[in-house]
């Protein structure tokens, strides 16, 4: 049974900052509990428009969140959504860079449905390419790391209907050293997407294509996931190799080396 009379005098000390009321089992219940603080229907919450509230998911069910907002002339509405630039690391399977990705979330919390942190910009280097993301810290304590992060964004795409965008396109560079290898590649792929790159070297060297298969024996060992890179990244490497971009440039929006310390650019992921 929550105690609405200490929930609201919590609430007016740290007026103007959000504030769970209360865990609820189902949504029903703690939807119509935040319609009753908005509307001052519950005693404790009075006058009416003095507190905003809201219901959002919880991992115990549905919390309900409020905020006195009384004799408070300038605040901010809190948003739906927000629109957040997170550094893609991909899965584990078939890529091996990473790139800044621009989605869009729930501005609340997954974990507990209270706001999410205010965004602020985070600079940094990779491979000798500045990079740019957005970080937030959540006052309820619950991390967001960047790979649930993407799945969030994924998912509400998906509810939405959007289609998932196509990776690169897999095609040689016309008049380019590798145009043939990256079209084998392409070709193989179809029917081994998962082939790794230790394969598609030795197919390349036994082609007669040396020297494309050291490239990517190469481009391989700079990697810590080594001879898992995939035969995809090794492809994409020949084409960056082929539109004159030189060894050591990263793409800005796409492949960089992957590193295994990535994991401590991610928030709560602090070294």
């Amino acid at each position: 049974m929550t105690n609405h009379n200490v929930a609201a005098e919590k609430a007016r000390q740290a007026a103007g900052a959000w504030t769970m009321i209360s865990v609820y089992r189902g949504f029903q219940s703690g939807d119509s509990v935040a319609r009753g603080i908005r509307a001052g229907r519950i005693v404790a919450y009075r006058p009416a428009g003095a507190f905003e509230a809201y219901a959002a998911m919880h991992d115990d069910g549905t919390a309900v969140w409020a905020r006195c907002v009384d004799g408070i002339l300038d605040i901010s509405s809190m948003p739906q959504t927000l629109t957040v630039r997170v550094p893609d690391y991909g899965t584990p399977r078939g890529y091996g860079g990473v790139r800044i990705t621009t989605v869009e979330i729930s501005s609340k919390c997954q974990r507990c449905g209270g706001p999410r942190g205010p965004l602020t910009v985070h600079h940094f280097v990779k491979d000798d390419t500045r990079l740019v993301c957005d970080r937030w810290v959540n006052a309820c304590g619950h991390p967001d790391e960047y790979s649930v992060v993407l799945t969030e964004a994924q998912r509400r795409m998906d509810l939405a209907g959007v289609p998932r965008p196509k990776g690169p396109e897999i095609k040689g560079v016309e008049g380019g050293q590798f145009t043939v290898p990256v079209d084998f590649i392409a070709l193989a792929l179809k029917t081994k997407p998962w082939m790794r790159a230790r394969a598609v070297a030795k197919l390349l060297e036994d082609l007669g294509h040396v020297q494309a298969a050291e490239v990517i024996c190469t481009f391989a060992e700079s990697n810590v996931t080594g001879y898992q890179t995939s035969a995809k990244a090794a492809a994409l490497y020949l084409i960056e190799r082929d539109m004159g971009r030189p060894a050591s440039e990263a793409w800005a929006d796409g492949q960089i080396g992957y590193e295994a310390d990535v994991i401590a650019e991610t928030p709560g992921g602090e070294k």
